[in-house]
């Protein structure tokens, strides 16, 4: 890392090198949980021929709102020639919780891209269901400030998540995207999927030259364990490396 500044609780700790010239980094939030009011303001940028992979040792938690929101911003900025991996572990929105997401990844140039966010809405595993609150997660990329992807999961309703054109009552999904991916590739990881027995819904697609994976679940790790293969595939096929999974996903 060239450059670290961070105030209160949220910060990183020094860069392992698994892979000799790839960072990765753990982003690190002591707390472990985010309640109404509270803000997490997360900006990284990756500069010309820089390759960093950033993971979170756990889940981060929205609990219970009083009535404020919570306000989650996380910009990641990728120059031309860089590289930048975003594999954080999973957001549980506690029912009840009030949470404002934004999520926004801008490239420059030849920049590369590869990452994911899932999001647990409810506790399945205490069988607790999202009955109440608000969520508005925004996941937006662009490459020379020409949009290419926006996403966006609103739900203020219960309903919402019922719907076909919702969760389809399931409480997890999930969302991959990489960069550099084209047709053949395209086929390659729908293959790839084929391969793996699943109950879970899914689906890819091509959007320019971006790989977008969709998933519903019940549960973190076999949405995890559908969309690594599908990372290890596209990370060998454009990055030219193969995939190391980061130490701290193992303890």
């Amino acid at each position: 890392m060239a450059e670290l500044h961070h105030y209160g609780p949220l910060r990183v700790q020094r860069p392992f090198y698994p892979e000799q010239d790839t960072a990765h980094i753990y982003l690190l939030h002591p707390p472990g949980g985010v309640v109404g009011g509270d803000g997490l303001d997360i900006s990284i940028t990756a500069s010309s021929q820089a390759h960093g992979l950033l993971t979170t040792p756990g889940a981060t938690k929205f609990y219970r709102s009083a009535g404020q929101t919570a306000h989650v911003s996380q910009t990641l900025t990728v120059q031309a020639g860089g590289t930048l991996e975003w594999f954080p572990q999973e957001n549980i929105f506690f029912p009840g919780a009030r949470v404002q997401m934004d999520t926004r990844i801008d490239l420059h140039g030849d920049a590369h891209f590869m990452g994911w966010e899932i999001s647990c809405l409810g506790r399945p595993v205490n069988s607790e269901v999202f009955h109440e609150g608000k969520i508005d997660a925004r996941f937006r990329i662009s490459r020379d400030r020409k949009p290419l992807l926006i996403e966006r999961l609103k739900v203020d309703q219960p309903s919402h998540l019922n719907a076909a054109s919702g969760l389809r009552n399931f409480p997890m999904q999930a969302i991959f995207v990489a960069t550099g991916s084209n047709e053949e590739l395209l086929e390659q990881a729908r293959e790839c999927i084929e391969k793996q027995a699943t109950d879970m819904p899914c689906g890819l697609t091509l959007i320019d030259d971006i790989l977008v994976m969709r998933v519903l679940g019940t549960r973190c790790e076999k949405i995890q364990a559908l969309m690594l293969p599908v990372w290890q595939l596209l990370r060998q096929a454009t990055l030219n490396k193969p995939a190391v999974i980061p130490r701290i996903w193992n303890t």
